[in-house]
């Protein structure tokens, strides 16, 4: 009996790891469909931003940022004041493995995506989000920065297909 069981809970294990990795490869960039070698300086610089809050990124405060809640901030020290007046610090950004995409356009222009685990601290303790964030970068005098970002809260399709089912109305 206890054979069968162990043979149960190891093929339930098998199961669930991969439906894990079936919604996750969903996010990954196709292969080969996007030129990801070009200007290799530039992407390794812009590979390696994981933090638009660095201030080294901001060009006079020059931002946009549209947060998953749908609220806009005009440039990071704005963004820092609605995070204070929501209680909020922001503490880490972690990028899902392999859904990070870099695209240069004319040397000057970079757009990246990807899927982030964000991390920030309240007074309750540590608020926790998964967002699929969009940055665009400029270069301007030989030099990278952030103008424009994007986060929207992650969903499992099970989780969008009971957000329509609660929020659609019926002609």
């Amino acid at each position: 009996m206890k054979a069968k069981t162990s043979t149960a809970q190891m093929l339930i294990t098998i199961i669930l790891v991969v439906f894990s990795a079936i919604r996750v490869t969903g996010q990954i960039p196709p292969p080969g469909k996007y030129d990801t070698t070009n200007y290799p300086e530039d992407r390794a610089f812009i590979n390696s931003i994981s933090n638009i809050f660095d201030p080294s990124l901001s060009l006079n405060d020059n931002s946009i940022s549209i947060g998953a809640d749908g609220s806009i901030a005009y440039g990071l020290e704005e963004e820092f004041q609605k995070f204070a007046r929501n209680g909020m610090t922001f503490k880490s950004v972690e990028t899902v493995p392999g859904t990070e995409l870099v695209r240069i356009f004319n040397g000057t222009t970079a757009i990246k995506t990807k899927v982030a685990n964000v991390v920030f601290s309240t007074p309750d303790g540590d608020l926790h989000f998964k967002v699929i964030r969009a940055e665009t970068y400029i270069k301007d005098n030989g030099r990278w920065y952030y103008v424009l970002g994007q986060g929207t809260n992650f969903m499992t399709q099970e989780e969008f297909d009971a957000y329509k089912k609660e929020h659609t109305t019926k002609p």
